[in-house]
């Protein structure tokens, strides 16, 4: 998923963030003691924790997430 964002002008911390905090309200994802989890990092702390039974699954729920809004926001390149 990062390779891929990258490749579309997406880098970590624009529209989510890989284990950060992002520079104000973005959701975040990251792997703890073997298990995915999903968040919503906003005022410097990371909420709304989500379980995921693996990493395709996280991946699933963040991955369209952050497309969106690098397009709405126009930060996604071909």
């Amino acid at each position: 998923m990062i390779v891929y964002l990258a490749r579309h002008g997406v880098e970590d911390g624009s529209v989510y963030t890989h284990g950060g905090l992002g520079g104000g309200e973005i959701d975040g994802i990251e792997q703890i003691d073997g298990v995915w989890y999903t968040y919503f990092s906003e005022r410097g702390k990371k909420n709304y924790y989500r379980k995921w039974p693996d990493e395709a699954a996280a991946v699933s729920y963040i991955f369209p997430r952050a497309v969106d809004l690098a397009k709405h926001y126009g930060i996604w390149t071909e």
